[in-house]
This record gives structure tokens, sequence and C-alpha cells, in this order.
């Protein structure tokens, strides 16, 4: 039984779990807000959870809201429990916004290692390694050029040629040894 303002007669009434579910598939406002009222706290202890912080698990709550009032299909009776599918929404929410959070830890970290790594552009060497890279097969120096100079993930890189990751990775493997073999003088210990 959940609780739901009838705005027809301005009060509060008492409705079957049921049928606020079809109200709020119907995009109901007062089932929207029944719904806040009724499921609002078990949703904010699941954001709360796993974000750690309140004013974040408010708001993970507020986005779920928002985006199911905007998305008219969001939700349908026949999707099964009204509680359970708020529920997951914000779980769901909870765990995009902890995946966006580490990407953003992860670009800053991947950002302060190239600060710091910045060495001087020695010509010299650049050409040694233009002209290794350049005795490379096509194919392993559009890898090398595209990973190396360019900057990219993997994944990047085989979609920029089209091809498989698993193709990208073994073409730069490849290209690496070629390149390690050419630009690292090989040591003879004699016999």
């Amino acid at each position: 039984m959940a609780v739901i303002f009838d705005s027809r007669t301005a009060h509060w009434a008492s409705v079957p779990d049921e049928s606020l579910a079809e109200s709020f598939g119907r995009r109901d406002a007062g089932a929207y807000e029944a719904a806040y009222r009724s499921f609002g706290p078990r949703m904010r202890a699941t954001a709360m959870r796993l974000l750690r912080d309140w004013d974040a698990a408010n708001e993970c709550v507020h986005d779920v809201f928002l985006y199911l009032w905007r998305k008219e299909t969001a939700y349908s009776a026949a999707r099964g429990s009204l509680e359970a599918f708020l529920v997951t929404c914000v779980r769901n929410r909870a765990l995009e916004r902890l995946r966006d959070a580490a990407r953003g830890r992860a670009a800053n970290e991947k950002m302060e290692v190239r600060e710091e790594y910045v060495l001087e552009e020695d010509p010299i060497e650049r050409e040694r390694i233009g002209r290794a890279v350049a005795a490379l097969t096509e194919a392993q120096a559009a890898v090398v050029q595209l990973a190396y100079y360019r900057a990219m993930t993997l994944s990047e890189v085989a979609a920029q040629l089209q091809i498989p990751v698993g193709t990208v990775k073994a073409r730069l493997s490849a290209a690496l040894r070629a390149l390690r073999r050419s630009l690292i003088p090989q040591v003879d210990h004699g016999p």
C-alpha cells in the first residue's frame, strides 16, 4: 500500500502498490511524488551504500526520477515491482557515477604522469627512431604511429584502422620487437 496525493480532491490517499505502479507507468505526477515518498528512503540507502556521500546519494535519486520522468516508456507495471525497478535504477546510476569518477581520476593521473616525464627532444635520437619506424612494415608502422605518437588506446587504434583489438596487439608486439632489435645494440659476449 502506498500513499498518493490526489490533486483532483487535494488530499492524500492510500492506494495499492499495483495502482501506484500503473499510475507511475503513465507518468502521473502524483504517482511520482508517492513513489518518492514511499521508496525514496530505500533508494537513498542503496545509493549511499555505494557512493558513501549523502549529497551524492540524494542527487542520484533525483537523477533517476528526472530521467524516468523525461523518458516516456521507462517503466510499465508489466516489468514487475515498482520498488525493485526504482532501487535497481538508482543502483545502476550510482555505479555509473563511480565509474565516471574513476575515469576522471585515471585521466588526471595520466596527465600528471605525462607532465612529470617530459623529456627534451634529441634531434639525433628522433632521426634514429624515425628510421627504425620507417623500416617497419606498413601495418606495424601504422599501429606504432597511432599508439605512441598520437597516444591512442588500443581500442581507439582498432577503431581507427577498422581491425580487431587482438590484431592491433599482435602488430604492436611485433613492431616493438623489431624496434628493439634495431635500436638497442646487440653486444657480442664472445666465446
